[in-house]
């Protein structure tokens, strides 16, 4: 399979090439506030590299949230746009799930991402398995920022604390494992899931 995968859910602006289910290059930063500067840039480079038409991919995959609601919307932009102009299916990746996919998952566990001011986005695994929905919580701040340190790309395990920095392979490589669960055809049922509306004054 033949993917370009995008993660823009996060404070990392990274993209993916794969072909023949192999990850062949990847160009990502982790820097804020980057995403609608880099990414076009980012995907022209790589397709001129490689000299791909992008008819020739097979899908393009992206990090489809819970995250940062305007990198959510700027990557799902330029997935949708790339998708119709190839004519080929986009694979929206849960970013949580994303999170959890390189990581030891044994057990119960929480995968968590940090939002804005104190608030999270949660959820419950099992054996790398989410069971329970995605939820916007309220952490103490004075405990959040230690184990976060405002970096939206930590997680914290029931057990331990573990490093798992969102990144583009990840996306990629989860959406060539569900290609055939997750793609979908029509982008007008495509949208990011940012769980929870953000109120005037909680940013």
């Amino acid at each position: 399979m033949n993917l370009l995968a995008i993660e823009s859910a996060s404070t990392v602006c990274g993209v993916a090439l794969f072909l023949d289910n192999k990850l062949i290059e990847i160009d990502e930063i982790n820097k804020p506030r980057v995403h609608g500067e880099r990414l076009p840039i980012t995907i022209d480079k790589l397709i001129k590299k490689y000299e791909l038409e992008l008819s020739c991919l097979d899908a393009i995959a992206v990090s489809s949230g819970p995250g940062s609601y305007t990198g959510l919307r700027i990557g799902m932009s330029f997935a949708k746009g790339l998708a119709m102009a190839a004519k080929i299916p986009i694979i929206p990746v849960p970013t949580l799930e994303a999170m959890n996919y390189n990581i030891d998952n044994n057990g119960y566990y929480y995968i968590v991402l940090y939002s804005h001011k104190n608030f999270v986005f949660q959820q419950r695994f099992q054996n790398g398995n989410p069971i329970l929905p995605i939820s916007c919580e309220v952490f103490d701040s004075d405990k959040l920022k230690p184990l976060f340190g405002y970096n939206m790309s930590k997680i914290i395990k029931l057990s331990e604390k573990e490093l798992a920095p969102m990144s583009a392979k990840s996306v990629g490589e989860l959406a060539i494992k569900n290609f055939s669960k997750w793609k979908i055809h029509n982008l007008s049922e495509v949208s990011p899931n940012y769980v929870t509306d953000f109120k005037l004054g909680e940013i």
